[in-house]
């Protein structure tokens, strides 16, 4: 399974649903001087409670992206090394340094702070410092870099230039029959795991719209579970079976699970409504961010071309085309979009909200909250940009031409007027 292959069935969905329906209202009739001068806080049983209703970044005042990249990696011909297939990730290292997952070749690659290649790591296999399945990489402290191999079930540990120093299975996932959609270091180096759980069983099988679990687990370094934190609601998935066949995926437009790591904290959130709840690493809640916010509405242009998107990404000549009109075909749409998409954290420990568009819409766009869970504002992103890291001056990220053609690329993050 190939890590697009992957990126598509990596669904995830948790969160509550619990809503202050009048405080919002209230705030929203103060007048934007009043908004502007931050969220509505109160704290309810040890639990602290944010109410935003508007930015404050003051208008022409917020944060923006260069218009054209600093560093761009990425060719259609030529050097293969610069020829990009699959990117997994890709991270900028403290000593300016790129280290890119090029799940396509099985390797990790690295280029120097202008972009020259310089090296790579790995191959295809299932020795010591191979992969079969690349699905994500990360860093920690000393850019030692931790990455997972889906098919092995086996994350592998590099030094900082792409030496193998070990490698171990995250054994736990035997005994929840899920698999990772979700791993980021705490400050002290445990790690924060999610694991989407399925059903078993005739139910399972059965056609219909269904919501998976999510567990989250802290593990040591070496795939140990500390704590166990806890199970949430997962994502919405929907499954169709045809006699002997049966055939599933992700529900179109379906509520999706996010979870970042900050510090010795964690930010989670179902995209039900516009709530984020931040825990401590042991799994205790502390805080409620909540934003005053309507979800879109489906309409039938929305579903037509989230169905001919979904059908030439992933279906192919054939069988797998056949089976994706099939699913598609009889599989009941949402009322409502979700209220979000994913989840970042920057070097300054802001929170990044991805906003949910529609299929129409190709131009990312993220709301920024503040370490407090004050919402400073949003910044737009270059169509067809994924992104991997934010810097306090830079974000980092893939972006795919007209041609399909993977390049990374930075762009400078430009703070204030």
């Amino acid at each position: 399974m190939t890590h697009r292959e992957m990126r598509f069935l990596d669904y995830r969905a948790l969160g509550p649903t619990a809503l202050l329906a009048l405080l919002p209202l209230m705030l929203a009739g103060c007048g934007t001087d009043s908004a502007r001068s931050g969220p509505a806080v109160r704290d309810s049983v040890g639990i602290q409670i944010v109410e935003n209703t508007d930015y404050r970044w003051e208008d022409g005042k917020g944060w923006h992206l260069s218009e054209s990249p600093i560093l761009d990696i990425g060719v259609l011909d030529g050097d293969s090394s610069y020829q990009l297939y699959d990117v997994a990730a890709a991270l900028k290292l403290s000593d300016g340094r790129i280290a890119v997952a090029n799940a396509g070749t099985f390797e990790l690659r690295f280029y120097d702070a202008g972009g020259q290649f310089q090296g790579s790591a790995g191959r295809k296999g299932g020795g010591p410092g191979e992969f079969e399945s690349l699905l994500w990489m990360l860093a920690l402290d000393g850019d030692t870099l931790l990455t997972y191999d889906w098919e092995n079930r086996r994350v592998s540990i590099f030094d900082p230039h792409g030496g193998f120093v070990r490698a171990f299975t995250l054994q736990y996932l035997t005994e929840t029959g899920g698999f990772p959609t979700y791993t980021a270091p705490f400050s002290d180096g445990s790690l924060l795991v999610a694991t989407e759980l399925f059903g078993s069983g005739a139910s399972a099988m059965s056609t219909g719209v269904r919501r998976n679990s999510t567990l989250y687990v802290r593990c040591d370094t070496d795939g140990a579970v500390l704590d166990t934190l806890g199970r949430f609601p997962g994502a919405e998935s929907y499954v169709k079976t045809d006699g002997e066949q049966v055939m599933g995926g992700p529900l179109a437009l379906g509520r999706v699970s996010q979870a970042v790591v900050s510090g010795d904290f964690f930010y989670y959130g179902s995209s039900d409504s516009y709530e984020i709840r931040r825990y401590a690493k042991h799994g205790t809640l502390d805080r409620v961010i909540r934003r005053a916010h309507s979800n879109l509405p489906v309409t039938p242009e929305d579903t037509e071309l989230y169905i001919k998107q979904q059908i030439e990404e992933w279906g192919e000549e054939g069988l797998p085309r056949q089976a994706l009109e099939l699913m598609f075909a009889d599989m009941p749409f949402p009322e409502k979009m979700p209220a979000y998409r994913e989840f970042r954290v920057d070097a300054e420990g802001n929170l990044w909200v991805q906003e949910y568009l529609r299929p129409s819409d190709d131009r990312p766009r993220w709301t920024v909250f503040d370490p407090e869970g004050a919402m400073l504002g949003e910044i737009e992103m270059p169509p067809r940009f994924e992104m991997f890291q934010i810097g306090s001056d830079f974000v980092l990220g893939l972006w795919r031409d007209d041609l399909d053609i993977e390049h990374v690329r930075i762009y400078e993050l430009v703070k204030g007027s």
